[in-house]
């Protein structure tokens, strides 16, 4: 989740910019790897236009069809998929322009969305349209746009499909699916739905913050005084959310990361054995001039994005739009899918992951109420050995399973590519 310093016209579907095509990118880098794309805007309600960009597998396949599709939402919420996701984390070309070594285009097809709307590339064509508010108007949207892409690339409709979400990206993940396997249910929608990953997700905040003073005391990285204002605020919090008193919980949760930046001078909360110190930007944000650069120069020249469009790699306004409902939790959500689906529920968190920390994953995962919440709690988790070296703890039961992730921070899949992509494998290919 990016916190805002306390962290914290085009035609109703744009589809003659939806051809297959390998040569989108200029200056050298046409047609790299071997992948064909398609992109475009779908409205999913009147005058908000989603952006998306598909990347087709260029796995050993006889056709794309044969591997799965991936949705990839970024988190934030504010934070654009198409450069984020794309070009800093998974996507065919890094930052750069050069090839990256581990995309998961190379055994995946990859759709990016930027969402929600006013994120990215996507847009509102009236100011009569409004942002979102909240994670059930996200998960609208979000269904509106794959009803439309469906029913245009129907070739998709009978392959596996996942969402991932990362921070932010996986509470909206969640809400998705929720909505759309009543879609399906009900016949409105035709897709093979397999399930979804949350990476370092933003499920439950409390459990996060819980976990805040301790885990930073016991590294040595904050007093006991700076411990003890650690824990008064988190006392503060835990009563505004006892009150569904959501936006004084939020204010109180920016003063909590306020403080544990001050008290470590300045440590990576999204990977705390990054080099760092108190006047610099954590990892994630130095990137945001040059994406920025990037986006609103080649990229938006190379897909013919109208001029109109800015594409920023944080949008403050959806930030401040969702305030009312960043602390509310979605874990009634996932013990409703597990309870009423068949869909597989991937966790996977980064051990060095302070903000979304991997005890409060656990915490979560411990006091969901579903039917095998005892064999869950009873179950021991087992390494995962690649190579003869651990690269995660692996614990399942039924379709959860969770993976604790070593030698990773917020973004498992730049920081531990071979764990992450063990995962994928073991989780979207082997069945």
């Amino acid at each position: 989740m990016f916190k805002a310093i306390g962290f914290a016209s085009l035609c109703v579907l744009v589809y003659g910019l939806s051809s297959r095509n390998t040569n989108i990118f200029v200056e050298g880098v046409k047609g790299v790897g071997g992948s064909e794309q398609a992109w475009g805007h779908i409205t999913v309600r009147p005058h908000a236009h989603m952006f998306w960009w598909l990347y087709y597998t260029t796995a050993n396949v006889s056709h794309f069809t044969e591997r799965p599709l991936i949705i990839w939402l970024q988190g934030g919420p504010g934070m654009p998929s198409s450069g984020y996701g794309n070009f800093l984390e998974i996507g065919l070309l890094n930052i750069n322009l050069t090839e990256r070594d581990h995309s998961w285009v190379k055994h995946f097809n990859i759709l990016f969305v930027d969402n929600p709307v006013g994120v990215g590339f996507s847009y509102f064509s009236s100011q009569s349209a409004k942002m979102v508010q909240n994670n059930k108007e996200i998960g609208r949207d979000l269904v509106s746009f794959l009803k439309t892409f469906l029913n245009n690339h129907t070739e998709f409709q009978k392959v596996p499909l996942y969402i991932f979400g990362e921070s932010y990206g996986g509470k909206m993940a969640v809400e998705f699916a929720y909505q759309l396997v009543k879609e399906i249910s009900e016949g409105n929608l035709i897709v093979h739905f397999k399930g979804i990953g949350l990476g370092d997700a933003y499920i439950s905040p409390i459990h996060y913050i819980l976990n805040y003073g301790s885990f930073a005391l016991n590294l040595g990285l904050v007093d006991r005084k700076e411990y003890n204002e650690i824990s008064n605020l988190t006392e503060e919090v835990i009563t505004a959310i006892d009150n569904n008193d959501f936006l004084t919980a939020s204010d109180i949760e920016a003063k909590i990361t306020d403080t544990v930046i001050k008290a470590t001078q300045g440590i990576d909360v999204y990977n705390i054995v990054l080099k760092s110190n108190i006047s610099a930007l954590p990892r994630f944000l130095s990137y945001q001039d040059s994406c920025n650069q990037l986006m609103n120069t080649k990229i938006k020249k190379s897909l013919n994005i109208s001029t109109d469009i800015e594409w920023n790699f944080i949008n403050d306004d959806i930030y401040s739009a969702l305030q009312g409902d960043l602390m509310r939790p979605v874990t009634e959500t996932i013990e409703n899918l597990l309870n009423n689906s068949n869909i597989k529920i991937i966790v996977y968190n980064g051990v060095f992951d302070f903000l979304v920390n991997t005890a409060g994953t656990v915490m979560w995962l411990d006091n969901l109420k579903w039917n095998r919440t005892l064999e869950w709690q009873e179950t021991n988790k087992q390494p995962l050995e690649i190579d003869m070296v651990n690269e995660a703890y692996i614990k399942q039961v039924g379709n959860l399973v969770f993976y604790t992730v070593l030698r990773a921070g917020h973004s498992v899949p730049v920081d531990n590519i071979i764990a992450m992509e063990e995962i994928l494998k073991r989780e979207l290919l082997s069945s």
